[in-house]
């Protein structure tokens, strides 16, 4: 699937950046601090940078939060681009930190870096600005709304129709595109940056991802500024990874960019609507069939985020919610998201080196609907499969339906130990297949094993 039309292609402007410092009395603000005490355990640092220019013809001046390597010599030449949410928060460094890091430390090969770019104005602004405003005195943005203006009317509807919600969640988007037109050349001036050596690094690789929000950030980068080239006329960005967002589907390319779409369950609007929350997904609009650089990947169980591994805010935040005899889910997204990020560095590797990921999959669905088909357990069948839904112990929903906040989660209802019985008649027994679930989902390539360590030693062997 190619582009029908592409725009002339257009060189973002030379970006100008300035190093931050960092010191006991100035810190840089952290949108996002999930595991960011974790840094020094792998040898890692934070830099801070003000990057400033020209963006749809006006100029900016806004704020990088860089995560690398401590010594530059250790580095992959990987990075990873997130845009900061329009309201606050980077899910793919929540979702992948521990995947950047951790081959430095294991030191098998070099380590990856990834870079928050507050290129969204109303963010930018109203976010970080507004908490240090010494610090950040030089951001700047044509004025506009800020992060709250969009947090405090995010549309919430008890017992909807689904037209109503696609109808106000369409409306709520609009409002983020028309209050975020620098975003997309702030994102490629980022990237020059990056290669430059203006950072204090050489990358040669750099993904765009986003989760949510930032995944439909991404996803309209893909169809609305791909004639985006960088000062020397190259493309910004080897790969895209679109996560848990949705939309049309996406097209190709080309010059050999690829693009890995990732979508958990509770993208789907037919699970989200016992929520009373809409998101980007239309019905099955984001399928379409592989090609040498695309791939879409629906997985079975996950949720918008992560509560297996749950940060002190978010254990405070949800502490509000009444599960009336469930659990938090247990289901790793983040192992997930390893994998599918492991496979887009494989993929864009030079040469021979390249290796393809595993062809696309889709959860199975009724008809042409996104009604998704259940076993006998009330689990999805379809999809990229996994141990807690091959052989599982419980039912895994994917978005808790009880409104906000809990629909960010999944949940399990576990199973009682007469029908863990009936299943697998012994503790034995169950082990040999979950261990069975877990070799294949290494050697499907959706699990890497160092993951699947973890995962047998904290849930295969906890039964």
């Amino acid at each position: 699937m190619a582009i029908e039309s592409t725009p002339r292609l257009i060189r973002v402007h030379t970006p100008s950046v300035t190093e931050l410092p960092i010191t006991s009395t100035s810190q840089p603000v952290i949108l996002e601090p999930y595991h960011v005490d974790l840094l020094p355990s792998y040898d890692y640092v934070t830099r801070e940078y003000l990057i400033s220019g020209i963006a749809a013809g006006a100029p900016y001046c806004t704020r990088l939060l860089l995560r690398c390597p401590a010594e530059s010599s250790r580095f992959s030449g990987v990075v990873v681009e997130e845009p900061a949410h329009i309201w606050s928060g980077t899910s793919i460094w929540r979702a992948t930190n521990r995947w950047l890091m951790r081959n430095v430390a294991l030191s098998r090969i070099l380590g990856h870096a990834w870079i928050e770019v507050d290129s969204q104005a109303p963010v930018a602004v109203g976010i970080v600005k507004e908490s240090d405003p010494i610090r950040y005195a030089a951001m700047t943005f044509p004025p506009g709304p800020v992060a709250r203006d969009f947090q405090e009317t995010i549309p919430f509807t008890p017992d909807p129709t689904r037209q109503k919600l696609e109808d106000e969640y369409t409306a709520f988007m609009q409002r983020w595109w028309a209050a975020t037109p620098q975003s997309p050349e702030i994102l490629a001036a980022t990237s020059h940056a990056l290669r430059s050596g203006q950072l204090g690094l050489s990358a040669t690789r750099v993904f765009l991802s986003g989760l949510s929000q930032t995944g439909g950030v991404t996803r309209r980068f893909i169809t609305h500024s791909s004639h985006l080239r960088l000062p020397g006329g190259s493309v910004p960005f080897e790969g895209y990874i679109p996560c848990a967002s949705g939309g049309v589907a996406l097209p190709d390319l080309g010059s050999g960019v690829k693009i890995i779409e990732l979508l958990g369950e509770a993208e789907f609007q037919s699970v989200r609507w016992a929520c009373g929350v809409s998101g980007q997904a239309r019905g099955l609009s984001h399928r379409r069939g592989d090609s040498g650089s695309f791939r879409l990947y629906e997985v079975a169980g996950m949720a918008h985020r992560e509560s297996r591994y749950s940060s002190g805010i978010d254990t405070k935040r949800f502490s509000v919610c009444d599960l009336a005899g469930a659990q938090w889910s247990t289901f790793p997204n983040s192992f997930i998201y390893a994998a599918v990020f492991e496979m887009m560095v494989r993929w864009t590797e030079p040469g021979d080196d390249s290796v393809a990921p595993p062809p696309s999959a889709f959860l199975s669905t009724i008809g042409e609907t996104d009604e998704v088909l259940r076993d006998e357990h009330g689990n999805a069948v379809g999809g990229v499969r996994s141990l807690h839904l091959d052989v599982p112990i419980s039912r895994v929903v994917a978005a808790t339906p009880m409104g906000r906040p809990s629909w960010y989660r999944g949940s399990e209802w576990f199973f009682t130990a007469e029908k863990l019985q009936h299943v697998y008649d012994s503790v034995a027994e169950y082990r040999r297949l979950a261990g069975k679930a877990v070799l294949r989902q290494v050697a499907e390539g959706f699990l890497l094993p160092c993951d699947a360590e973890v995962l047998r030693r904290e849930t295969v062997e906890d039964v």
